[in-house]
């Protein structure tokens, strides 16, 4: 069925979970291509109100995409580009955090860059306002989300996150041109205000990290890499962690886990006394700590809800430039200790009490589990990401 619209549809030039992208023709027969929300997700203010943000933030950032005409407001929103702008409708819904596939007939277009708020340089001044929160963050129509639960550990939460490159690139560790997180000062003048919306994401999440705000325990040391697991050589206390921490893991969380095994401390499994919420997502979680890093293992009801918990921490890369400078790009590369390819990212976002937490996600091809680490970008990093990226490095 095709959309309601002041253009003639041609054909479907691809399509994700929310919506497709369509070859169209205006009133003077001049071609455009059409990104429409569809089905359950235009029934959701919160992911209509994603659609939007995204289509105006794309059309303001560095390689632009400026739509002509949009409808936000119509049962079936939709915002439509000129045909010179072929990629732009994919690159809309791949930063919604969904898998765009174009049809087997359209033309496979190159992949866009990735769309990343560029951290100031250093002593400069930003040249837009920190964006204030407007609204809550969108629902994946096929799943519950965890900010409508009770308050929990956090967890998967769809946003229009930037999308990550499909192929390779370099090492996101690479520790060369790193900046050290400064505070930003608030500028002169505001350039929008739909950054409102991308950011009122991280004041949910705020609202939902109880097992972050609680004080960390003494420091484990962050020594030399130690080996992925406990060995018979280990000493007796490391030994006994690994024991007691390997009994906590199952199914594709024990990949994730073992490396951290004989030196995180204070785990506990959903279920469990003292243990973690279990977020609507997921089928298991483990809260541990590493020192003053929160360590979150996820074990994800299936690939879809996996990929919208990523997709949220990709917004939250978006949106984390300005408040932790020298976040990079979200990427896919290797794991370090594991030499596995996955999906990284760095994020930041206030916690409840104001401050900045950074935070990287974690997640291995083929399989539904994730981790995510967090920790205070001064008090925890001293405002030094490498030290957050050696540690990833070493277990993953």
């Amino acid at each position: 069925m095709q959309p309601e619209g002041p253009y003639r549809f041609t054909e479907t030039l691809g399509e994700c979970q929310v919506g497709r992208a369509w070859a169209a023709l205006d009133g003077q027969d001049r071609p455009v291509t059409v990104a429409v929300l569809e089905g359950a997700a235009a029934g959701d203010q919160r992911w209509r109100e994603a659609f939007a943000n995204a289509a105006n933030v794309l059309a303001q950032t560095p390689d632009s995409h400026r739509y002509v005409n949009a409808d936000f407001a119509a049962a079936e929103p939709w915002v439509a580009y000129p045909s010179e702008e072929g990629g732009a409708a994919a690159r809309l819904f791949q930063t919604l955090g969904m898998n765009y596939q174009p049809t087997a007939t359209a033309e496979v277009l190159p992949q866009p860059p990735v769309v990343v708020v560029p951290a100031p340089a250093e002593g400069a001044r930003p040249t837009s306002a920190p964006p204030q929160p407007v609204s809550s963050p969108p629902q994946l129509p096929w799943a519950p989300q965890p900010w409508a639960m009770a308050p929990q550990p956090v967890s998967g939460a769809p946003v229009s996150p930037v999308a990550v490159p499909a192929a390779p690139a370099p090492d996101p560790l690479d520790n060369s041109g790193s900046r050290r997180i400064a505070p930003v000062e608030p500028p002169a003048r505001s350039r929008t205000g739909l950054w409102a919306g991308i950011v009122a994401l991280t004041a949910v999440l705020a609202g939902g990290i109880g097992l972050f705000a609680g004080g960390a325990m003494a420091s484990d040391g962050d020594g030399p890499a130690a080996k992925p697991s406990a060995s018979a050589s280990a000493p007796l206390y490391e030994a006994t962690q690994a024991s007691l921490n390997k009994a906590k893991f199952d199914g594709d969380l024990v990949p994730l886990a073992e490396p951290w095994l004989d030196r995180m401390g204070g785990c506990a499994a959903n279920g469990e006394v003292g243990g973690p919420k279990l977020p609507a997502d997921e089928k298991k979680h483990v809260f541990c700590r590493y020192g003053g890093v929160s360590l979150h293992f996820g074990q994800y009801a299936s690939h879809t809800e996996k990929d919208a918990a990523r997709a949220y921490r990709q917004q939250l890369n978006l949106a984390g430039g300005a408040l932790a400078p020298g976040l990079r790009e979200a990427t896919r590369t290797t794991g370090g200790a594991s030499g596995t390819s996955g999906s990284y990212i760095e994020y930041a976002f206030k916690g409840e009490d104001g401050r900045t937490i950074c935070g990287i996600w974690w997640d291995r091809d083929n399989e539904t589990s994730a981790l995510y680490m967090e920790t205070l970008c001064e008090a925890g990093l001293g405002g030094n990401w490498d030290a957050l990226r050696d540690l990833w490095r070493r277990t993953s």
